[in-house]
């Protein structure tokens, strides 16, 4: 039950599972299933303060009959005390709290935790990513009545003793306010179109913004090379509310190629008055000079217009009277963005042209911790499940319990039709184990595409050269001399389309290997000194391998399939796609992407459907044919039959076994596209190849 007390504030109470529960208690149909059931042996009314669309719990009546316990406090989770400790405010806020008081944590079974322990505690729960809730309050026994005076002179007292601390909480949520504010004034322009960099004229668009599913927003930007005909780079700019794994605080993250080149936070604009926002950039490349590095950069962007002194610079200016960018949100947006594309320059990770100056040097991404795994499942399935991919839980869980369930071989396959997904859905899963989103780059994620030509050992762990007196190395035999080195981190190697040559034949060595824990024979040469003789596969190579099933692969042998987990990815969630796609897309294109989904459940049934890519990129194209000037455009329908004869039928060929689905497929095209239509034309001179041949292609 909830009720609205004003715009910000609400009474919400858990009153009806209690009631339910103790009414079947007393119903023989249901009383020994509820003797032994959890649910309705808590009950609580709490007060609730909401902030845009987010609530933050005020004070709370528990009664739990699970721990025996009459709790008053106020329930909080773990980034506010992140923060005071990043900080160093956590021991004034601890002094707040009455030392009577207990801080608990947990739902079902509740943990004491000692007020002298709960500073380290709170260390001790960043690194890992661990986010525990807290209740801050008094603990009364529940046991035999409860004397209502009582029970409401307990309220008033723990009321007011918790006042002092409650005003840090509201405090906290005040600033996180403000500061939230201020990016998501940023989100909110897209007028940014033009830039102009290192002498050269750039278009800028930017996307609608994408809402994460738990922490804040994103929104993509391309550049254009002059007036926008050829695409230079594409990057993200988040506005979080805080980084899971780096800061409490919100932050703004620009991200290009796969680095973080600016991560800043945005508390650091309020204040009193006029503040200027002013970022430190550092740089911590191994093999350059960071000092020179430094240097360039920070000349480049003085050039550009952005003020510099040392080793910062500022953005723009924030009015803490008036809630707005003195410099107006665009420019100050632009100057993000602009300085992200100069660190990238400067870095050597994207290179932009350029008349007269000259490139610069090379860093490294902006987040400078050390990369530290988790396989914690709920971690991992929060992270991928706050990309933009879609995969359900089953097939998210399936891929980790594969590639976890033994300590010292990890190996899976991934099959499917073309386009669901597999090849991502292995870089989110690595990605998401180092707590990276998915456009990060990840330097323990590897993807070699598979050749062919790979006929022996050789394709995967090099060979040595008689004629050149050295050993040829391959990126694979690197990966796993770097995993020989990092023992504690694993290293994840993706074999995309592995099928292409004979699985067997090429990874046969390592099977053993794996296998029998024996090593692999490289070389005999005493003169290659940094390559080892021989070579054994440490436990911390997580291998990965996608196939796909056509006359260009080879079947996979029963002794690799012994050794492997084999998923399959072959059903794919329109609809789920659907939510996900870019508004302006969505306006324009609701009729066909419902035609295009008919079509896939058409083909379905006759397992010839198509998967995500070939949805999106028809999507794409019929996009693009909206942005045309209208004089040039294809009539919408006329676009649609182009697609599809060109993405979905060039897949189809069969004998006997697809004359009714060829049929079906005449009957969709006659009705929906109409008698003319060039996909039409293809299906009909199919049904007559196979009437006369027994065997039909979409190919002449």
């Amino acid at each position: 039950m909830e009720i609205t007390l004003n715009s910000e504030l609400y009474i919400r109470s858990y009153d009806t599972t209690l009631t339910t529960t103790y009414h079947d208690s007393r119903n023989p149909t249901y009383a020994e299933k509820k003797k032994v059931s959890d649910i309705g042996r808590k009950y609580y009314v709490g007060l609730y303060r909401k902030i845009n669309d987010k609530e933050f719990n005020l004070f709370t009546l528990e009664l739990n009959g699970l721990n025996g316990l009459i709790l008053l406090h106020t329930e909080l989770n773990f980034i506010p005390f992140w923060g005071w400790y990043k900080n160093d405010r956590i021991q004034d806020v601890m002094d707040s709290i009455p030392a009577e008081y207990s801080i608990l944590t947990g739902w079902k079974e509740k943990e004491v935790i000692e007020r002298e322990q709960f500073i380290q505690y709170i260390k001790d729960c960043i690194k890992p990513r661990k986010r525990p809730w807290f209740q801050i309050g008094k603990t009364l026994p529940l046991a035999g009545e409860l004397d209502e005076e009582m029970l409401i002179k307990e309220l008033i007292d723990s009321w007011e003793k918790l006042g002092p601390f409650r005003s840090y909480y509201d405090e906290e949520i005040e600033t996180s306010r403000r500061a939230l504010d201020a990016l998501m004034s940023l989100a909110s322009s897209r007028n940014l179109t033009e830039t102009e960099l290192l002498g050269r004229n750039y278009s800028i668009e930017l996307s609608t913004i994408e809402n994460l599913k738990t922490n804040g927003k994103r929104q993509a930007f391309y550049i254009y090379d002059g007036d926008g005909d050829q695409m230079v780079t594409k990057g993200f700019v988040y506005y979080l509310d805080y980084h899971e794994k780096f800061s409490p605080f919100q932050t703004i993250m620009v991200q290009l190629e796969g680095h973080n080149h600016i991560f800043t936070n945005a508390r650091e604009i309020l204040g009193d008055g006029v503040k200027e926002w002013w970022i430190t950039k550092t740089f911590s490349t191994h093999s350059l000079n960071n000092n020179e590095v430094m240097r360039n950069a920070m000349s480049l962007l003085k050039d550009h217009g952005v003020r510099v002194r040392g080793t910062e610079y500022c953005v723009g200016s924030f009015n803490n009277e008036m809630d707005f960018f003195v410099e107006g949100v665009d420019t100050v947006k632009k100057n993000f963005i602009d300085s992200a594309l100069i660190f990238a320059h400067a870095s050597e990770k994207l290179e932009l042209p350029s008349n007269d100056v000259t490139d610069e040097l090379k860093d490294e991404p902006q987040l400078s911790e050390e990369l530290e795994p988790n396989f914690s499942f709920e971690e991992i399935y929060q992270t991928i499940s706050n990309s933009l991919f879609t995969f359900s839980k089953d097939i998210i869980r399936d891929l980790h319990l594969n590639l976890t369930a033994l300590d010292d071989k990890h190996f899976v396959l991934l099959s499917g039709i073309s386009g669901t997904g597999k090849t991502q859905l292995c870089r989110l899963y690595a990605n998401a184990v180092y707590g990276l989103e998915y456009e990060s780059e990840n330097p323990y994620f590897t993807t070699i595409p598979v050749r062919p030509d790979w006929t022996d050992a050789s394709a995967l762990f090099g060979y040595y050269s008689s004629f050149e007196k050295r050993y040829v190395k391959t990126e694979f035999l690197n990966v796993i001399l770097n995993a020989l080195k990092e023992r504690e981190k694993p290293h994840f190697i993706l074999l995309d389309e592995m099928n292409l040559a004979r699985v067997e034949y090429y990874l046969s060595d390592y099977l053993s290997a794996v296998e029998s824990r024996k090593e692999i024979p490289l070389h005999q040469d005493e003169n290659v000194i940094d390559i080892p003789k021989k070579l054994m596969i440490p436990p911390n190579v997580y291998l990965l391998g996608t196939i796909n099933v056509d006359e260009t692969t080879h079947a996979i042998s029963d002794k690799v399939l012994d050794r492997a987990f084999v998923m399959t990815l072959s059903d794919v969630d329109f609809d789920s796609y659907w939510s996900q796609v870019d508004p302006d897309l969505k306006v324009k294109l609701e009729e066909e992407f419902f035609l295009l989904k008919t079509l896939h459940g058409t083909l379905l049934s006759y397992n010839l459907h198509f998967g995500y890519r070939t949805m999106d990129e028809m999507l794409k194209k019929l996009y693009a044919n909206y942005q045309l000037p209208e004089e040039h455009q294809i009539e919408p329908l006329q676009a649609l039959d182009r697609v599809i004869s060109e993405k979905v039928l060039t897949k189809i060929r069969g004998d006997e076994r697809i004359s009714e689905m060829l049929r079906t497929l005449e009957l969709w095209l006659r009705e929906n596209l109409g008698n003319e239509s060039i996909s039409l034309g293809h299906v009909n001179r199919m049904e007559e190849e196979l009437e006369y041949y027994g065997a039909a292609q979409f190919w002449r």
